[in-house]
């Protein structure tokens, strides 16, 4: 039998050559949304829109095929998705012999301009990267962030300065930023300023009613409490529900009260970062009664002010808060990014588009922050919506997204996120806990080490505040400066081993 098998290579062909046919279609059937990006971004979104295509398909068993062939088997595609495919086949009619060359289509990216343009786009949104290393750092600020420390985290690799809008308040964050400038002169230093806007987070209002620490019975029957609009009006609730015990359910109301309205029964509902977690069983009028079924050891105190996911229930709710918008006014003059907290739809999107605008600051740059079920759900177009805008990146929070996911979820959906950014040519910026150990204690964990690692594949590495910021800080770049000589995007990159020798 002739090696390679002529009938294995038609087949490898002709499916190459319907994905690249899909590839084409997709990009016709969505071209308004093409039409309505930045002219920047033109390339990017079409090679989405054909890095989606592909994706839409299993191609597995194709991969192994090309890959027997000694072929690319399309594992890294996504910076130049009609490129590879165009390359996939010449290479395949060669060894088909076909007489005729093929004449390759026009491609948006190539091989060399898909990751040239990504590095252009954060550069621009980002800022220069450093010597050694492609991934920047962001650091998140205290308000009360000194200049000597901060003279130190820019000697020490600091790229961005993160300011939490959801503490403090514009008087205190023109200060910082003031310091930080003053700082970055002194050292020489360009440093970018991102100002996250708190968003639309439901969070424990008040508790009424009933022991506020619940805990999970071994046996027996679980607890419930009352979730709603106002404690004062959980008597009515408790009198539609008919049931004794539920009636000395506590009753614990939202900062964001309309949510009450969107909830049924089956959704679920996790508080202060998964730490407890319950099921609806029961909705009355600004009520729903929620059945505990996780949490730790020992039970959880419910506490004013901590955070509440519903990730199954599609929240009517604002983009924007009315403190959202004041401290627009801030950061549209002061600020280079603004990171727009629990995106839900392209139309929230919009909405903070439109504001900018009106403020004078379309140039600003945009991050999404991608912590929420329906907003992974609506990645793609999500993309295409900020891609209206000149400047924009991507920011995988991963505390909410693995509250709403599952933590088994969020490790294939942090790569996701990861690939349909790069496919996108948009910046991604890795965060959440990275080396919070080593910040906090200043001993980092062997697992959080690998996660620094890993983060080299995004365009950005994002740090919290704490007692051993500097040091970690150094210790990240340390790390970043390692894998870029292993490491670029998904593909791994084979530098000479001294462990390779045997002599």
């Amino acid at each position: 039998m002739a090696y390679p098998d002529p009938q294995v290579v038609e087949q490898a062909l002709a499916a190459v050559e319907a994905l690249r046919a899909s590839a084409v279609e997709h990009e016709q059937r969505y071209r308004p949304l093409l039409e309505a990006v930045h002219p920047k971004h033109r390339a990017g979104a079409t090679n989405l829109l054909h890095y989606l295509a592909v994706r839409q398909q299993d191609i597995r068993g194709l991969q192994r095929r090309l890959a027997a062939l000694g072929l690319s088997s399309l594992g890294r595609l996504e910076s130049c998705a009609l490129a590879s495919l165009d390359a996939v086949l010449g290479a395949l009619d060669a060894l088909a012999r076909r007489p005729e060359p093929r004449v390759p289509g026009e491609c948006p990216t190539s091989f060399e301009s898909g990751a040239a343009l990504l590095e252009e786009h954060a550069r621009a949104l980002l800022g220069e990267g450093r010597q050694g290393r492609q991934t920047r750092v962001m650091v998140t600020l205290p308000e009360d962030a000194r200049k000597g420390e901060l003279k130190r985290l820019l000697e020490g690799g600091m790229d961005i300065a993160r300011i939490n809008c959801s503490k403090g308040d514009a008087d205190a964050w023109a200060e910082l930023i003031e310091r930080l400038r003053k700082a970055g002169q002194e050292v020489g230093v360009a440093c970018k300023v991102l100002c996250d806007i708190a968003g639309p987070n439901p969070r424990v209002s008040k508790i009424g009613g009933g022991a506020a620490r619940v805990r999970l019975p071994e046996s027996g029957e679980r607890p419930r409490f009352w979730l709603c609009k106002d404690v004062k009006d959980v008597k009515r609730a408790r009198a539609a529900a008919g049931d004794a015990d539920v009636e000395e359910a506590l009753a614990v109301s939202c900062t964001i009260p309309e949510v009450i309205d969107d909830l049924r029964p089956g959704h679920r509902m996790f508080y202060d970062d998964g730490r407890l977690g319950g099921t609806v069983t029961l909705v009355t009028e600004g009520a729903a009664l929620v059945e505990v079924d996780l949490a730790r050891q020992g039970g959880v105190k419910l506490k004013p002010g901590k955070g509440l996911n519903f990730p199954d229930s599609e929240l009517g709710i604002a983009p924007l808060t009315p403190k959202d918008l004041e401290d627009l006014d801030f950061i549209a003059r002061r600020a280079d990014m603004v990171g727009l907290s629990f995106v839900r739809s392209p139309s929230d999107v919009e909405r903070l588009q439109e504001e900018l605008a009106a403020r004078g600051a379309a140039h600003l740059g945009i991050v999404l922050k991608i912590e929420t079920t329906p907003a992974f759900r609506q990645l793609p177009r999500l993309l295409l919506a900020a891609m209206r805008s000149e400047h924009v990146g991507v920011m995988l929070a991963r505390g909410d997204m693995a509250v709403e996911m599952g933590f088994v979820r969020l490790a294939e959906v942090q790569e996701e996120l990861l690939w349909l950014c790069e496919a996108a040519l948009v910046p991604a910026i890795w965060a959440t806990q990275v080396l919070e150990s080593l910040n906090k204690t200043g001993v980092p964990t062997r697992g959080e080490v690998t996660d620094a690692a890993m983060s080299s594949r995004a365009e950005c590495v994002m740090l919290n505040q704490g007692e051993n910021i500097v040091a970690t800080v150094a210790f990240v770049v340390d790390v970043l400066k390692r894998m870029h000589e292993h490491q670029d995007k998904k593909r791994a990159l084979m530098r000479p081993l001294s462990v390779s020798r045997l002599d």
